[in-house]
């Protein structure tokens, strides 16, 4: 083989490899489990503390609960599992979820001539969240109660990536969960009385 083919080859192969890293399909961004240890835990004087994911995401198509790259269910429970310790020795608390709710709407279009030269709002996504924290006695006896919901709205514009909308979607989440904690914190300490440590 002469040095002029052999250079030829080389070119070929190292197109070829360049195309097939411009091919490789885009790596989709990573979104770190959210945590809620930046604050001190909200110490209960009980035994332990239980959750209870009592929300069920409806089947319906405008649902979806899924669709943000943490869901938000799980993001709930993280909170309880992050901000509730238990730092007694008896009585129980539960942290029951019942609202992890994500809705998607389609919204309305402009249809005039200037409507179709600018980038449309395309999406709503309104999310709601809620969380019961009870304490109770071996008997079941309920002695303390504080229920706090959040919920935030979000928008996308036609066009808008996967990527983007993911990111959109977990600062809604974010920025949703701070409101619950901000909220529950207070109810816990406003309610709960001796119970908090």
């Amino acid at each position: 083989m002469t040095r002029a083919i052999a250079i030829r080859l080389l070119l070929v192969v190292s197109l070829l490899g360049l195309g097939a890293c411009t091919n490789a399909p885009p790596t989709r961004p990573v979104f770190a489990d959210p945590r809620f240890a930046g604050e001190p835990p909200i110490e209960l004087d009980v035994q332990r503390i239980e959750i209870v994911p009592r929300f069920r995401p409806s089947p319906a198509p405008a649902h979806v609960e899924e669709r943000p790259p943490l869901a938000l269910p799980h993001v709930a429970e993280t909170w309880a599992r992050d901000r509730l310790r238990a730092a007694g020795t008896r009585d129980v608390a539960t942290a029951t979820i019942t609202d992890a709710s994500v809705v998607e709407t389609a919204l309305p279009k402009d249809q005039s001539l200037s409507g179709t030269f600018t980038r449309q709002l395309d999406t709503r996504y309104d999310a709601s969240v809620a969380i019961t924290v009870e304490i109770r006695d071996e008997r079941g006896t309920l002695l303390r109660s504080a229920t706090a919901r959040a919920q935030r709205s979000a928008t996308t514009v036609e066009g808008t990536t996967l990527d983007e909308r993911d990111r959109i979607l977990f600062r809604l989440e974010t920025e949703l969960m701070a409101d619950l904690d901000r909220e529950l914190e207070r109810q816990i300490r406003d309610h709960f009385g001796f119970f908090v440590r």
